[in-house]
């Protein structure tokens, strides 16, 4: 079957409420960092310019898989997915997201387990004109929490990996670099199209989970696994992310 994928753009007014301005001049926040979600990236011009008549300096950028500049997908939860210097993301005061909903600037908060300095992200939802903040504490709340799972990793014997047979997700092949870079664990691997995460409990013998799939089970979804889950890509460099000791 073809599928067409359409973006359905917005038409109305975007722009940044008066709680949002309010709370970047209340924080002395001089350089964000400018995300949206597709529909909202072709209305940005307004927001940009109040930005500038703010005095607040704006840098953003074309992350991994998208198509428009400033665009934010929720897969983005690496922080070289947005394809940001090391000195954009040592000079930005905190992430402004612009869209409803949290799941796409989760993506942003997530995307910080791989650097020292936790930045906030301001959201501002241009449909209900409402501000709402991811702040530092409740990302290192969510972040420690992951390196937990990290930790039982490591000690592990015997791991489960989830493997989805959905297009674009699927990451079978690349999973196996698991077994040359820890050939002391055995690792079970679980092939489904749907992950279910009642039935995962009847493995009783798996110490801990690795996901393949989409990232964001392996952060979203952190209380619905019992022993606990990393992102394949974390699991390969656990060694090097709990020893720089940024989460």
């Amino acid at each position: 079957m073809e599928v067409l994928f359409l973006e359905a753009p917005f038409n109305g007014d975007v722009k940044l409420c008066s709680a949002t301005l309010n709370y970047l001049k209340k924080k002395k926040y001089n350089t964000v960092a400018l995300y949206a979600s597709v529909q909202f990236c072709n209305n940005l011009d307004h927001v940009q310019q109040q930005l500038q008549d703010a005095k607040i300096t704006i840098i953003t950028s074309q992350a991994d898989r998208t198509h428009v500049k400033s665009q934010l997908l929720g897969c983005d939860n690496y922080h070289t997915s947005l394809n940001l210097s090391e000195k954009e993301l040592q000079d930005l005061d905190a992430y402004l997201y612009i869209g409803d909903g949290k799941f796409h600037p989760l993506a942003l908060a997530y995307g910080q387990k791989e650097t020292k300095i936790k930045k906030e992200v301001v959201c501002n939802d241009p449909l209900s004109n409402h501000c709402t903040i991811l702040s530092q504490k409740e990302i290192e709340k969510v972040l420690k929490r992951y390196k937990g799972s990290l930790l039982k990793f490591l000690s592990a014997h015997n791991v489960g990996v989830l493997v989805t047979i959905k297009p674009g997700q699927e990451q079978l092949k690349p999973s196996y670099f698991l077994e040359k870079n820890f050939p002391q664990k055995k690792f079970y691997y679980f092939i489904d199209n749907i992950i279910s995460f009642d039935q995962l409990e009847n493995f009783n013998f798996i110490e801990v989970w690795v996901n393949s799939a989409c990232p964001r089970i392996g952060l979203d979804d952190q209380q619905q696994f019992r022993r606990g889950v990393i992102n394949l890509n974390d699991a390969l460099h656990a060694e090097e992310i709990l020893s720089a000791d940024h989460l």
